[in-house]
């Protein structure tokens, strides 16, 4: 690099002093040479502004362009066809992650050069940003053709890239515009249609990645709905538009309520309650899901506190509250929730901490210490929806449970025939034999309760004791104190 305190030299002069070619010659000769070599200059910073400066693609610059004239040749000659497609590598962050971005940078030109071998020479394939590729295919003889390309990707990015650090296998997710569906008026419709093949890509990831999409207007609706239900989740964390409703949990031993889960809902403005499956995924998948698990199990413990001071009893009343995957994730969990129930005054054994097969699954080891330490505080642990999924034995070996909690789809039938009955009676029997504690889920009918009572279960949940109730609600239940 030049020292930048000496004194700039004149343009044709080298560090010597000579003159460079281009400044030899005759004045003509002189001015030509300078002429070409500012016109390459030019040229040069043009294409950089519009080339992507790892894989050499057009980038999102030259792409719009591109597809504005396409557009417009659309509008004029109605015969002429194309189709966008955005695509996406799937989990490509973890590539990153593991292996480092260098890794990530050969896979992306990897790509790059497989993209290009699966288009013709008039279509153009560009990277957008990251992982992020478009592609515009031009003069297709009918709309089937872009299908066709888009699974020639598909197949052609799912064969193994050999990089520094070993082999990394990859799938992407695609979703194509046809210009069939229709060109909308206004200066912007190509940006509008990247926007559509990129809402049908997602669609592919939310079915099950390594796909491909059409966009239809459906999907755009479906869009423009869940960005207004983001903007009113973030608008209900910080306005407190949520409360919790409770459901109790009867001992079958004394037909009593001894336990209570806590449940989300969402009391908005102008829809009123909202389901929690309405938004329960969306607050997963934002993230959303961390502020206000620590809200519903602060609120909680704070208010079944109040209950147990309130309706002493000789064995307190204890509290369930679910956990997310994402709030298992944050560092400071455990920290955190032991200071929030230590500021609530609820004895940590009166807390039942409700997971999922899934948590466990991304990162065992992690779940695994940190449950033990939440045990070894006093909080207990339950296995929620049992039976539902691909590895309930393994998880029940590997975790120190307290209880599974059967799912309501096995109670809910098992009065239907010895099967479903036979297989409500081999969980009971699995967990008495490795001392865990079952909890029936969806008990709606006196006959359901008859036999889980013959099974030998120690709690149930269900319709048949109540519906989640808010707080009022459940505080005169719980000043009733019934029977079942």
């Amino acid at each position: 690099m030049a020292d930048p305190t000496s004194t700039p030299r004149p343009r044709g002069v080298t560090t010597d002093g000579a003159l460079s070619p281009a400044a030899s010659g005759s004045p003509e000769q002189v001015l030509r040479a300078a002429l070409a070599e500012c016109q390459a200059a030019q040229e040069a910073l043009r294409h950089d502004a519009t080339h992507d400066a790892l894989t050499g693609l057009p980038n999102r610059v030259l792409f719009l362009d591109r597809l504005a004239h396409a557009v417009e040749r659309g509008r004029r000659h109605k015969e002429f066809r194309f189709a966008v497609l955005s695509l996406d590598l799937d989990r490509f962050k973890t590539v990153n992650d593991s292996l480092g971005v260098r890794v990530g940078d050969e896979v992306i030109v990897d790509h790059a050069r497989r993209l290009e071998q699966c288009v013709r020479g008039e279509d153009m394939v560009a990277r957008l940003s990251g992982d992020e590729f478009a592609i515009l295919l031009e003069s297709l003889a009918d709309d089937a053709d872009a299908g066709r390309v888009a699974e020639r990707m598909l197949r052609s990015l799912s064969h193994p890239v050999d990089t520094r650090e070993g082999t990394v296998f990859s799938t992407a997710s695609i979703g194509i515009v046809l210009s069939s569906s229709g060109l909308e008026a206004g200066d912007d419709a190509n940006v509008r249609l990247l926007q559509q093949a990129s809402v049908a890509m997602s669609r592919a990831k939310a079915a099950g990645r390594g796909r491909y999409e059409m966009f239809d207007r459906g999907m755009q609706a479906r869009a423009m709905a869940r960005l207004r239900m983001e903007t009113d989740l973030r608008t209900a964390v910080e306005r407190g538009e949520f409360e919790l409703y409770y459901q109790p949990m009867v001992q079958l031993e004394s037909g009593r309520v001894t336990e209570l889960e806590a449940l989300l809902r969402w009391r908005h403005p102008t829809r009123g309650i909202v389901p929690p499956l309405d938004f329960i995924p969306l607050a997963e998948e934002t993230g959303l899901i961390v502020p206000i698990g620590s809200w519903v199990l602060a609120d909680a413990c704070r208010q079944v506190r109040e209950w147990q001071e309130r309706f002493p009893r000789e064995e307190p009343l204890t509290l369930s509250v679910n956990l997310s995957v994402k709030q298992i994730a944050q560092p400071d969990f455990v920290a955190h929730m032991v200071g929030i129930v230590r500021t609530s005054g609820l004895d940590p054994r009166c807390l039942k901490l409700e997971i999922t097969e899934s948590i466990a699954i991304d990162d065992p080891e992690r779940t695994r210490g940190m449950l033990d330490e939440l045990r070894g505080l006093g909080v207990r642990m339950y296995l929620d929806d049992f039976g539902t999924g691909y590895s309930s034995l393994g998880q029940l070996h590997r975790l120190s449970l307290d209880a599974i909690k059967i799912d309501r789809s096995f109670v809910m039938r098992m009065t239907e025939g010895p099967m479903h009955w036979q297989l409500v009676h081999t969980v009971r029997n699995l967990a008495r034999n490795i001392g865990v504690t079952v909890i029936a889920e969806g008990v709606e009918t006196a006959e359901q309760l008859a036999e889980l009572r013959g099974l030998g279960c120690e709690s149930a949940q269900g319709y048949l004791f109540s519906r989640p109730v808010p707080a009022g609600e459940m505080e005169r239940m719980l000043e009733r104190d019934p029977r079942w």
